[in-house]
């Protein structure tokens, strides 16, 4: 197998160890995918104007704020004008948007900690070595 077959490989089996929690978290906060990945796009950003969040997402405007009048219903995201040019509106996250979100991130995890339960201490510690070397290379990477 070549080497970015076996990356391809890895990618894909860590992920599928994810899958089926993210699901469930999304169903218990009552989002779907597109919503889940407005709130870390939020996360992220702090605080967006639509056109950004059309940019970012390459979604028609309208869709973008049918999504942000939803999110906002529900209590995670909160519509701020500016208040030095009203025409302005900003979203960001609300207390309730981050608590929903770190459930999320929770759950995701927990699938994943689950199956690395089911392995030996051997392969976790080879697995631990492995990924400390990625995350040592991500750091460099960002500096």
């Amino acid at each position: 197998m070549s080497k970015e077959d076996l990356i391809q490989q890895v990618i894909e089996n860590m992920a599928r160890c994810q899958r089926p929690a993210n699901f469930e978290a999304w169903q218990k906060v009552g989002l779907s995918h597109s919503q889940v990945g407005m709130l870390f796009m939020l996360s992220y950003h702090k605080r967006l104007q639509i056109k950004q969040i059309v940019n970012f997402l390459g979604v028609t405007k309208s869709a973008a704020s049918q999504m942000m009048d939803s999110l906002t219903a529900k209590g995670l995201v909160v519509r701020q004008t500016d208040p030095n040019d009203r025409r302005v509106v900003r979203f960001s996250l609300t207390p309730k948007g981050v608590q929903g979100l770190k459930k999320i991130n929770k759950a995701k995890y927990a699938g994943l900690r689950t199956r690395l339960e089911s392995l030996s201490s051997e392969d976790l510690e080879t697995l631990a070595g492995i990924s400390q070397k990625l995350s040592t290379a991500a750091i460099a990477k960002e500096n």
